[in-house]
Formats: C-alpha cells, structure tokens, sequence
C-alpha cells in the first residue's frame, strides 16, 4: 500500500533571501514550489496541483492580495496565506473579510510559527473538501431517494385501484379478476379469509363493480350485535311494537334496499338468526317486530367469515341449509404470508396514507427494513400491518428513511427466530419438506435476499460486524450465525 501524496504548498517572495528560507521551512514536510513575483505564482498555480499558497504582500506589479484574489477565483479551493508588516494589517482587514485572505502572518515571522499555522490550514481544506464532498454525497442520495420514492409511489398506483385493494401477486390478481366475473351477476357470495385480509375491501370491489353501484353499501358485523337486538337491528320494527318503540324503524336489510348488505364474520350469527337470513336468502322477504305482513326486499347479500363453515355445519354450530344458501359462489382471500409479493406496494400505500393524516411527507423503508417485513408471517394480515405502518409514520420524521431497528420487536424477534430455522430434536430423522414447492421457493428466495442484504452490510461497513449488525437491525450474534449459515466469510 502506497502512502497518500504529500501536500503541494507554492511559496512566493520578491526576495531570493526570504523566498529560500520559506523553502527550508517546509521542504521536509511538503512538496514546495517556488515563484519570485505575483505573475510567476500565477502561472505555476494555474498549471500544478496546489493545495496551499504563502506570499509576500509587498512585491511590484502585483501584490500578494492582488494575486490571491486572482488565485481564488481560478482555484477556490486553495488555502491562501499572506506575510505581511505590522504597518500593513490594516490593509489587510478588507481582504480577510471579503474571504481573500485565510491567515496573516506579520514579520518577522518564527519558523515554527508558520509551520503550525500552515497544518491548521491543510487541515481546515480538508475538512472543508470532507464536508462538501458528504455534502453532495447526501445530496445525490436525497435525489436518489426521491426518484425511489416517486418510482414506488406510481408503482403503488399502478396496483391500487379505486377500493384501495394493493395487488401485485397472482393469487390476489386472480381473486380479483373473480370477483369482476362475480359482481355482474346477482348471485350470493361468500367471501372467506383470515382477520384483516379485506373481506370487507373485496365486498365493496364487487358492489363497485355490479349493477347494484349507484345503491347503499351497508357493512354489519354478525358478531357485533348484542342477541337481543339482533332481530330489530337486522329487520326493522313497527311503532308500537315494544315499550320504547315510538316510530317505526328501517332494519339492515330494508336501508340496503336496491344496493348491497355485508354480512360480516356471519359465522358468529346466533342460531334464530340464521333462521331468519335463510328465509330472507330464499323468499327476499323480511318480517319487521311488530309488523302485520312481510315487506319485500331488493338486497343483494355478500357474506364473509374467518371459520372453515364447513367444519362449521359438521359440528354443528351452523345451519347446513343457510351455508348452501350463501355457499352460491364462494371466493377466498389468501393470507399476506401467501402472497409476500403484494408486501412492498402495501407498505407504500399505507406509509402514504398514515402520512396523509397527518399532512406529512411519507417516510420510506430502508431495504433492511422491507426484507424483515418481507420474511414476517404477518398473523393480522393487512390490517396488523396497517397498525405497523402507522406506528413507524408517526414514530419516524417526515419523509425519514426508517432503519430495521424502528420495526417493533416482537416482529424483529420472530423473524431473527425463523430465521435460525427450526431445530431438530435428538434421534429426530430430516425436518419433512413442505408439502408444496411453493413453500420451498418462498424460504430460498427469502434466504438470497437477506444473504444479499448482509453482503451488502458487511461491504460497506468494511466487514466490521458490529457496524453491520446495527445497520440490519439485528444482534452480532445473530450476523455470525447467518454469516455462517449463508457461507458468507
């Protein structure tokens, strides 16, 4: 390894005397270049590297504050020092304002002196060129990140459409492609999914997209409504019809009237109502508390619910006649850990939207961040990483880049747990593989993306492993087990 270039300082006087003992004052130090006038200076500065310059004020023709302003311009990076008599200081304060002028040094001057005086100078340039060359670093990075950021936002778009339903997986695709066949017909649907998937969202999709979309969309949670007011809620009363009943009152199925009723978590409906849904589903009929005849409805049904009905009917816990009813067509949501790839837009969409109620600049995830929301399991589905989402927007500053250790910890913990991968018990044959490739690819392709990410930690923090486990977000200790699991030296 080659020691770094030494510094190039250029000394300037009238005098052979002066000029000679500036010389010896800086030779074993630097690499000296030597003028006897202004113009001479000029010429050398122009044509060689300089990176500091020392001259006399009093020369003819041209001044030593005449030729550091000359200087300044061409090479305003050079540090400029002037020798100078005490009658000239005051001449000299104009210069040193104005920025001419780094340092004055009266005579006569002390050898040692000048040398100390010289290094603060070197060492202020390169502080000087360490910050501006950070400087544009940080800048280009800033541009860098707003063209990431503008490129995720019209990605983000180009997978949202009007019911905020973020798409870029094939499963998801083709559930939505499904539900567009579905909304052009009249038929009962039950949309099934695990809590927080958008049962809900896919229901208002079908209800855009039907004939039944300029009518009332009314969402109901089954299981939100205490048994006793049940039947009212869903089916009206008459005035009269109980103590309290001073007017006649509209039921669920009588607002949705032309337009669509959500039925939601249906699998929580009590027994007698049920009853009730199924006479509605086959007669379009309802019998409002109180009232002397039935009053027909014009409601079209989407049902959604958590459970496996099936096991439902079989165990029975709910009507068998009832599911056939909503069973017409049947779509299910797959889980977020079944579709990682709609995980980046997501997170895009709901960082926008956290940061919109607040009027704020969206923040953005660091690539250590999105690979540990990436390999999360997600339990909660869309909904639990909303919740995140808005936690990091209102945890983080305005437009921040959030770091992987900002991700709440029992989320880092799972992740850095299934990333050790499961233990074999002792006497234990091989772990069986995944009954479906799919499962396989998912765990590789995760695996090379925290390799990568880890490569790249390790590169630019100079292979210091502590400085890389920060900037991931994990343990030390947890950076060598992956490093020695990956292969990775």
């Amino acid at each position: 390894m080659t020691d770094a270039p030494r510094p190039t300082i250029l000394v300037v006087d009238d005098e052979p005397a002066n000029l000679q003992k500036l010389k010896r004052t800086f030779i074993d130090l630097y690499r000296v270049l030597e003028a006897r006038s202004g113009e001479e200076a000029f010429d050398i500065a122009c044509r060689e590297p300089l990176d500091l310059i020392i001259t006399d004020q009093k020369m003819p023709r041209m001044t030593g504050i005449d030729l550091l302003k000359k200087i300044l311009k061409a090479k305003p990076d050079v540090m400029r020092i002037i020798l100078t008599g005490y009658t000239e200081v005051e001449d000299l304060i104009g210069a040193i304002n104005e920025g001419h002028v780094y340092r004055y040094i009266t005579k006569p001057w002390d050898p040692a002196e000048v040398r100390i005086v010289v290094q603060q100078a070197l060492e202020r340039r390169n502080l000087e060129l360490e910050n501006r060359r950070l400087a544009e670093e940080l800048r280009r990075a800033n541009e860098q990140l707003r063209d990431e950021n503008l490129v995720l936002r019209d990605d983000v778009r180009r997978f949202v459409n009007a019911e905020n339903i973020v798409s870029r997986s094939s499963v998801m695709n083709g559930v939505l492609e499904a539900a567009r066949r579905v909304a052009a017909t009249e038929a009962t649907v039950l949309v099934a999914g695990e809590t927080g998937t958008g049962k809900e969202l896919l229901a208002r999709f079908i209800h855009r997209h039907s004939a039944r979309q300029r009518g009332v969309f009314v969402a109901v949670n089954c299981g939100a409504i205490p048994r006793e007011l049940a039947e009212s809620e869903f089916f009206g009363y008459r005035k009269g019809a109980f103590s309290g009943a001073a007017a006649h009152k509209k039921g669920y199925f009588q607002i949705a009237d032309g337009g669509t009723l959500f039925l939601d978590e249906i699998g929580e409906a009590p027994p007698d109502l049920q009853v009730k849904f199924l006479r509605v589903l086959q007669d379009r009929e309802i019998w409002p508390v109180g009232a002397e005849k039935p009053a027909r409805v014009d409601v079209r049904v989407i049902a959604s619910t958590n459970r496996d009905l099936a096991v439902e009917v079989r165990e029975g816990r709910f009507r068998e006649d009832l599911f056939f009813r909503l069973n017409v067509i049947s779509l299910r949501i797959p889980p977020l850990r079944e579709r990682r790839e709609d995980i980046p837009p997501l997170v895009g969409s709901l960082l926008e939207r956290a940061a919109a109620k607040s009027n704020r600049k969206p923040p953005s995830l660091s690539e250590e961040s999105m690979a540990v929301l990436a390999s999360y399991a997600w339990p909660g589905n869309v909904r639990q990483l909303e919740n995140e989402m808005e936690r990091l927007a209102l945890l983080n500053e305005e437009g921040a880049r959030i770091p992987a250790s900002q991700i709440s910890p029992y989320i880092l913990r799972e992740v850095e747990a299934a990333s050790a991968g499961p233990t074999t018990p002792p006497g234990a044959g091989p772990a069986e593989e995944p009954a479906e490739g799919g499962a396989i690819e998912l765990k590789r392709r995760v695996d090379d993306y925290e390799r990568q990410l880890i490569a790249e930690a390790l590169a630019r923090c100079g292979d210091n492993r502590t400085r890389a486990a920060e900037m991931l977000g994990i343990t030390r200790q947890s950076l060598l087990e992956r490093m020695k699991r990956f292969g990775l030296r």
